[in-house]
């Protein structure tokens, strides 16, 4: 059992660092509770993505109480339909 959860909590740690999904209108879930995160850091835009980092404060979670930042990536969807417009005509 004990390596079950050591298995779950390595790999909501990779997801944490590698980064997940943001979406501006839910914001960014913590990869092991489930629970929204708050904002403790955002990175100015890159091209049509957007870095922020969190943290999760639900009290019980494993990335609460290891502290772990947790990345997420932000994906400007205008930019992405202007971008496939472009393809199309080119």
């Amino acid at each position: 059992m004990a390596r079950i959860t050591l298995i779950k909590i390595a790999e909501a740690r990779r997801l944490g660092a590698n980064g997940i999904d943001y979406s501006p209108r839910l914001g960014a879930v913590c990869p092991w509770c489930g629970n929204k995160t708050k904002i403790v850091r955002t990175m100015p835009w890159e091209d049509s993505t957007r870095i922020r980092y969190h943290l999760c404060q639900t009290t019980g979670c494993a990335m609460a109480k290891m502290g772990d930042t947790i990345k997420s990536i932000e994906i400007d969807p205008v930019d992405e339909k202007k971008e496939e417009a472009v393809c199309r005509m080119k």
